[in-house]
């Protein structure tokens, strides 16, 4: 054995020590809330709430073990809300234990008219939820895999959230893992509605509770999806959804066992196929065509829709004339050269705002002189925009270099969304280091998740692998469309260095369009090259607090039920 592989081997037990020691102090100190509450609503009394909103449970059941169906059924019979609706449909069982229980359970609620229990052949999961679907009489129904559980309180909470909104479409809920031995774990607490994230990934999850006609208009599933069949439905009604709710709550517990994608992708490789398929054929209906290609990571696909129309792009470039330190190469003429290099497919011009006059920049297509005794970030955006003749905008800090392929292509195929007003693309240091990711507004005002983190950190459930949407991005590098840029008469000039872009970016979502961000456009930044602070403005951090502190005390995007401490972001409160 050479000392290099030992070195090695050293290395990664050390390395698997460090990550078993964190996790149990996690599993220890993390969570007292979700613990606390878990407990409490298992001890809930069935029946003991009168609901207003009767929702239907549909099960689909195929030869699961035996203990998983009785406890997925009862979690539904001893819901804490007295009215629901539980349609179990068999599809074709063969184990003479699943037969039999089917048959007693069937006996032993037949005068119980909440309960109906059809037998069919076998012919997969999108038929047993279509026949199943007939059955269902409610106004909302959901569906729940037949080894999976619905917390005792679920019927009562998602009853009470329509209640709060009559005009929902769609309710989901947070959700947690529960292995063989009834262990809760891994708590996924998500961001509320977020279609970008959609797109990518069926965060949903399976117990969502749908609006049946919806569905019903929609025929309901479809058998070549089997696998994927909840996410195909979800994005065929995605165009035409306005109102969905979220429900901070884990009500809905997925079975981790051998035979769950819960604890492993390759559990069932054709609904890794069907969800390929799934996001294909949107993409073709909605942009006319597109790629889905595997990602990095197992089960995970990356979704690039095709750009529905040609388009021009102007990008908006401010500089002082820095000089990169090492090669003395003014960064602006890098920023540019790298541009042009790596994007092929997208028509672009390019302004350069210099602060007083400097010689020509190589590469820049227009080059505007802003004249000032005082710098201001938002002023010199403003005065480029005059001279843009682009559809859409892309704000660039000088001391960018693009680090994939045709970055404008890809901030487009998330920006030409009819509901998307700006799009931010993913920046990283010059060591690989993570440096934006998307910004959480917490009360402590807008955070950077993740930052300095390893180029390879996941992030929350995949968080910074998927577009998805945020509250604000940094306008170090994002993407606007031109005419809602003016609607908003550019950036607030009261912001002359800072959070001019986030504040920017809060209007644009009181506008009534949503924030973006794609990790598939990747700028390397050199921040803090161009001009170099180590605090905030005060007077601009007490004008951005005063303005929107307390409308943001809970972002939509970062749950509640996530802690808001900088070091413990993304833990379960």
């Amino acid at each position: 054995m050479s000392e290099a592989t030992l070195y090695q081997k050293v290395r990664w037990h050390a390395g698997r020590g460090k990550r078993w020691v964190r996790r149990k102090a996690y599993e220890r100190s993390v969570g007292k809330q979700y613990r606390a509450w878990l407990t409490t609503s298992t001890r809930s009394t069935p029946a003991s709430i009168e609901n207003t909103n009767t929702i239907a449970v549909i099960v689909p059941v195929y030869n699961p073990p035996l203990i998983f169906l009785q406890e997925c059924l009862g979690s539904v019979i001893n819901q804490s809300a007295r009215s629901w609706q539980l349609v179990v449909s068999d599809d074709g069982s063969t184990t003479p234990e699943i037969i039999d229980y089917l048959d007693q359970f069937t006996a032993a609620y037949e005068n119980d008219p909440r309960v109906t229990v059809i037998r069919g052949e076998n012919g997969g999961i999108s038929a047993a939820q279509n026949r199943a679907l007939e059955k269902v009489t409610t106004e909302y129904f959901g569906w729940l895999d037949h080894d999976d559980q619905l917390n005792p309180t679920c019927m009562e909470e998602f009853s009470s959230a329509i209640d709060n909104n009559p005009e929902a479409q769609i309710i989901y809920s947070d959700e947690d893992k529960i292995d063989t031995k009834g262990k809760h774990f891994e708590l996924y607490c998500k961001p509320d509605f977020s279609p970008e994230l959609l797109l990518s990934q069926m965060y949903l999850c399976h117990f969502t509770v749908f609006k049946t006609d919806l569905a019903k208009a929609e025929s309901g599933f479809r058998s070549e999806m089997d696998g994927a069949q909840d996410f195909d439905l979800a994005l065929r009604l995605l165009p035409n959804l306005t109102t969905v709710v979220h429900v901070p709550l884990p009500l809905y517990h997925w079975r981790s066992w051998s035979e769950s994608t819960a604890q492993s992708i390759d559990a069932k490789p054709w609904a890794q196929q069907s969800t390929a398929r799934a996001q294909t054929d949107f993409i073709n209906r909605s942009y006319g065509g597109g790629e889905v290609v595997p990602s990095k990571v197992k089960g995970l696909n990356q979704v690039h829709p095709k750009i529905i129309r040609d388009t021009k792009v102007s990008v908006i470039i401010p500089t002082i004339g820095t000089k990169d330190t090492k090669t003395g190469i003014i960064m602006v003429s890098r920023a540019i050269a790298t541009l042009r290099a790596a994007e092929t497919h997208i028509d672009f011009e390019t302004i350069v705002v210099t602060t007083g006059e400097l010689d020509p920049i190589p590469g820049a297509d227009q080059q505007i002189v802003y004249t000032t005794t005082n710098f201001n970030f938002a002023e010199a955006i403003n005065l480029g925009r005059t001279a843009a003749n682009g559809e859409y905008l892309l704000i660039l800090n000088d001391d960018t270099t693009v680090a994939d392929p045709g970055p404008i292509t890809r901030l487009l195929e998330v920006g030409q969304n009819s509901g998307v007003g700006i799009t931010g693309a993913k920046l990283t240091y010059p060591d690989g280091r993570l440096q934006h990711v998307g910004m959480v507004m917490l009360p402590s005002g807008p955070t950077h998740p993740w930052i300095a983190k390893s180029g390879n950190e996941y992030g929350y459930f995949g968080a910074t692998l998927t577009p998805r949407n945020y509250s604000a991005v940094t306008a170090a590098a994002f993407l606007v469309r031109t005419e809602l840029f003016d609607q908003l008469n550019g950036f607030d000039t009261v912001f002359a260095r800072d959070f001019n872009d986030v504040d920017f970016c809060l209007r644009m979502r009181e506008l009534g369009y949503r924030v973006a961000w794609t990790p598939y456009a990747h700028f390397t930044h050199y921040e803090g090259a161009s001009i170099v602070r180590k605090k905030a403005d005060p007077f601009e951090a007490q004008l951005f607090t005063q303005r929107w502190n307390a409308k943001y005390q809970v972002d939509p995007y970062y749950s509640v039920a996530l802690k808001t401490d900088l070091d413990r972001m993304y833990e379960a409160k």
